[in-house]
């Protein structure tokens, strides 16, 4: 991929207006050019010591090294970014969707209501009196009421003029001839997104829903529903977006609703992005940036995932934010996570990628100044050795800050990412119970309006009518057909037995023991509805669910005395579970989801994982007393896995559960995503600091001491003792040899002996050696009369010059043939001290005892050659 310079680093040429926008890239750029000065000021001074090509390359190693981790910053910055944004994106179309979904099968059986088929019937003889008129408008009302989406019905005759319309905006005989043209060339139900009228003042467009009205075969006229879109819109973004509160911190992301032109329909905030104006993304992207006015808008947008097959108008959903506010990053958890495996999980396997080339490149620099070191005792220059040691000191100390920088910015990126996994879930959580009320509300809608039927109040009134209940029976049945979400439908007399049901499920004259049964009947008004328990019952096979409620008035115009109830079974099981696993998304991290009550009893789930007893048993937090809307994010451990989490309460929606509302029913959304294994609780070494004597002024002799490290413990020897360190990627193992021999190597054509130190000096078994875990090797300074040997180290640490009276001896340490000469106290601990000559005569001793298969190949790489 192309890429240009920005501020110094290399930067792919697709992030570039990215990384300008990214404080924590400006951040990370000014700390790696604060290195980059000093990286080249040592380079130059280097070419003194003898390593100048070598830190040279290292100089390189690391520029390249920062541009990668620069680029990896940006774009997992802008992943990120693009995930928040997508997501409400995709949210703003689907719950649209659903909603829209709801409507299809509103309009479908409110052509068949009877008071507006039989005005349309008598409307062909006669006009329409006031008092008809009056009659319609009021059972248009009446089911606004019910189902408060809708602006507007409009009801027209046979040639598609107006007869009636609930707002009174229309004249009566007001022709929709393209109303008419549309329905008799569909199948089903009209969806059309245009103004009401062809009258080209009226050009504001409407979503409307229209059918024919159909009777003894013959279409007697038309009916359509105007939706209130900018009200549903609003109700919409307040969820999606969250409300905006003027004492909060701005909010500058705007989501909508586009046509497939990018023209936008509603938007959330039409200060910013106002309906009207189009949104244009580069061709064959669902992201990207855009300019809108004199700004430029990060831009995600979605089509929908559907719901049942039902696509809607064709329209998509938008989430934008300006780009100078893209990459905020005000997270509620700013908590310090647990440390993860990043081989095992969620995490980005290009962190440790880059992780383990800044710790290779790392392990060439120390090896670079340990041989610099060496080199300095052969080697005389007229700035002296004490210029040569504390420039190699300060190459060394250079790499470690380069080091942590590229461990805290892969730190710090492992916890962004976690803390977006955190998100997600929250997100996922605010739209799955978003979908769960916004389901609900249409079925108390539902039970109310169907207890306006006439069919049904017909049937209960004239109780001995087999006709009549024939008729019920039909009725009842044509519901169902459009609307799936119920397994049955029960018409209840004013006893509570069954007189008929759409799914013919259930004996007629059986009775309904149930508390709602008996709730129902007690009911005083049409806007009253009553809600089961999530309980089991024999109407669901034994199954939990909701069934909703409402009375029938014998009177509707005085409903005083209840002649009976319909009843609407809630398929629970298969409705939650689909919103559950709709509310995922496409996301390719696979979550797991549950609702609940404030008991935690489990209402539906997508796992039986965490299910005890049917309660749900994790750890998430939650605030009492329960708020509405309320939400959370975190995560917890659980078999030592690492999972993110969000919950989002169960809210309100338009009047349903609304505060003044008598029905009110408390549940909570929880997802959760396991993240990865979490890091096995190592020890993290020491790090062995020998400033205190650096200046010490004594005049005493000094010796240089060549630290190295073995887990958690420091040694140290005479560098006179020591060669070279060099990386071993290749060892011969040797059959029937001492558990303190590695293998053998080839370093520089010749055969060199590789000892594990720590069997040496450890009486109980060591841990088997691995090549992944230890190639650092030092080499040791056996003569040309002995063999050579190298020591398989952790790490290599300083050379300092340190005065003799710093090796405190102690009789103490000679029980081990002494190997060990004394220890060296520093402020950071202690550097155990080796006397190489006695490792090597032990070394030898051990030959003598190893059995005789072998010991042939061991002398011939250890014997003293005469």
């Amino acid at each position: 991929m192309a890429s240009r310079k920005y501020r110094g680093i290399e930067i792919d040429v697709a992030h570039i207006d990215m990384a300008k926008n990214i404080d924590s890239v400006h951040e990370l750029i000014d700390e790696l050019r604060d290195l980059q000065s000093t990286w080249n000021s040592l380079s130059l001074l280097g070419e003194l010591t003898q390593v100048g090509t070598e830190i040279s390359d290292t100089r390189q190693h690391f520029q390249q090294l920062a541009c990668d981790l620069t680029n990896f910053l940006v774009e997992q910055s802008t992943h990120q970014a693009i995930e928040l944004l997508s997501t409400r994106a995709q949210n703003s179309i689907d719950i649209l969707i659903r909603n829209l979904y709801e409507r299809t099968a509103d309009i479908g059986f409110l052509a068949t209501d009877p008071v507006f088929s039989q005005c349309c019937d008598d409307h062909q003889n006669t006009p329409l009196t006031d008092t008809a008129a009056h009659e319609v408008t009021r059972r248009m009302r009446d089911y606004v009421t019910n189902y408060s989406v809708y602006k507007n019905v409009i009801l027209m005759d046979a040639q598609a003029k107006v007869i009636a319309d609930m707002q009174g905006k229309l004249t009566a005989g007001t022709s929709l001839e393209w109303l008419k043209a549309q329905v008799l060339g569909s199948a089903n139900y009209v969806e059309a997104y245009r103004p009401v009228q062809e009258d080209p003042t009226d050009l504001k467009d409407e979503l409307i829903y229209a059918w024919k009205i159909g009777l003894a075969g013959q279409i007697k006229g038309y009916i359509a529903l105007v939706f209130n879109l900018e009200q549903e819109s609003e109700a919409l973004f307040s969820k999606v977006v969250g409300r905006r509160n003027a004492a909060s911190q701005p909010e500058w992301r705007v989501c909508g609703v586009s046509d497939t032109q990018g023209k936008v329909l509603v938007s959330s905030n039409p200060q910013y992005i106002a309906p009207n104006q189009t949104i244009c993304l580069p061709e064959n992207s669902d992201w990207g940036l855009a300019q809108i006015g004199p700004m430029a808008y990060l831009c995600c947008v979605r089509s929908t995932r559907g719901y049942q097959g039902y696509a809607g108008p064709g329209w998509k959903g938008f989430c934008l934010v300006p780009l100078s506010h893209a990459f905020n990053t005000n997270h509620s958890n700013t908590n310090r996570l647990p440390e993860i495996d990043k081989k095992d999980g969620l995490i980005d396997h290009r962190i440790l990628k880059i992780q383990d080339q800044a710790e290779q490149i790392q392990r060439q620099l120390n090896r670079s100044v340990w041989n610099g070191n060496m080199n300095q005792r052969e080697v005389k220059t007229d700035l002296g050795g004490s210029f040569s040691k504390t420039l190699l000191w300060e190459i060394s100390r250079t790499g470690e800050r380069t080091k942590t920088l590229f461990t805290n910015s892969l730190h710090d990126l492992v916890q962004t990412e976690i803390n977006g996994f955190q998100i997600e879930q929250q997100a996922r959580a605010m739209l799955a119970i978003d979908l769960m009320d916004r389901n609900l509300y249409e079925r108390a809608n539902d039970c109310r309006w169907w207890a306006l039927n006439p069919t049904l109040r017909d049937a209960l009134v004239q109780i001995n009518d087999t006709a009549a209940r024939a008729r019920a029976m039909d009725c009842l049945k044509h519901i169902h057909s459009l609307y799936t979400v119920y397994t049955n439908i029960l018409l209840l007399d004013r006893t509570g037995h069954v007189m008929c049901d759409s799914a013919q499920l259930t004996e007629p004259g059986t009775y309904i023991e149930a508390a709602w049964a008996r709730q129902v009947i007690q009911l005083k008004d049409q806007t009253q509805y009553c809600v089961s328990e999530f309980e089991s019952t024999p109407l669901y096979q034994d199954r939990p669910t909701y069934i909703y409620a409402a009375a029938i008035f014998e009177d509707p115009s005085h409903p005083t005395e209840v002649t009976g109830a319909i009843a609407l079974v809630f398929d629970s099981e298969p409705q939650f579970e689909a919103i559950l696993n709709e509310s995922m998304g496409d996301s390719k991290h696979k979550a797991f989801a549950f609702f609940v009550d404030e008991q935690n009893r489990i209402v539906s789930s997508t796992t039986d994982q965490f299910c005890e007893n049917g309660r749900l048993n994790l750890p998430v937090k939650r605030r009492l007393p329960f708020e509405k809307q309320g939400n959370e994010l975190g995560y917890f451990t659980h078999e030592n896995r690492l999972i993110a989490y969000g919950s989002c309460n169960s809210g309100a929606y338009r009047e349903y559960k609304s505060d003044s509302s008598a029905y009110q029913n408390n549940l909570i959304c929880v997802y959760g995503l396991n993240i990865g294994a979490l890091a096995k609780n190592r020890n993290k070494p020491i790090e062995m600091n020998f400033d205190e004597f650096r200046q010490t002024g004594l005049k005493e002799q000094m010796v240089d001491v060549a630290s190295f490290r073995l887990g958690q413990s420091w040694y140290g020897l005479d560098s006179e003792d020591a060669v070279e360190a060099f990386l071993c990627d290749q060892i011969a193992r040797m059959p029937n040899t001492p558990n303190w021999i590695v293998g053998t190597t080839l370093h520089k054509n010749e055969s060199v002996t590789l000892v594990n130190l720590e069997q040496v000096l450890e009486s109980k078994p060591c841990p088997v050696l691995g090549l992944k875990t230890r190639k650092q090797m030092i080499l040791l300074k056996t003569g040309k009369h002995r063999a050579r040997i190298a020591l398989a180290v952790d790490d290599l640490g300083e050379i300092p010059s340190l005065p003799m009276s710093a090796i405190q001896e102690s009789a103490g340490l000679n029980t081990k043939c002494s190997i060990v000469q004394g220890l060296i106290q520093t402020g950071s601990g202690i550097v155990v001290m080796l006397n190489i000559e006695q490792l090597l005569n032990q070394l030898e001793a051990g030959i003598k005892k190893a059995p005789n298969t072998g010991q042939g190949l061991l002398q011939k790489v250890l014997r003293r050659v005469d």
